[in-house]
């Protein structure tokens, strides 16, 4: 029973994993248009509507709090990747995203 479990979490685990790769292209290709415009390209008021509604969505069995430390995680993790990109010229991101 213990191994069908450990099953469970390995796909699981590479579910969220390819799910993290698709965010990360998609944050690249965000991070490339902002460039662009010119736009600010960290917006905390845009983290803070996306863990209220994430928390808002959840149905368990994390808490809010839980979800919110996950997610919080999960775009320091993205702002960490945008930076790392800032050095790049412009079109350089969207090109290593494809």
């Amino acid at each position: 029973m213990l191994g069908l479990y450990r099953q469970q979490l390995d796909v699981l685990n590479s579910q969220l994993l390819r799910l993290l790769e698709l965010r990360g292209h998609v944050v690249l290709s965000v991070l490339e248009l902002k460039r662009r415009r010119n736009l600010p390209i960290h917006d905390p008021s845009r983290e803070d509507a996306m863990l209220s509604s994430l928390c808002q969505q959840s149905s368990g069995p994390y808490s809010a709090r839980q979800i919110e430390l996950i997610f919080s995680s999960i775009f320091a993790a993205s702002r960490s990747l945008a930076a790392a990109n800032l050095e790049q010229p412009p079109g350089a991101a969207a090109a290593a995203g494809e």
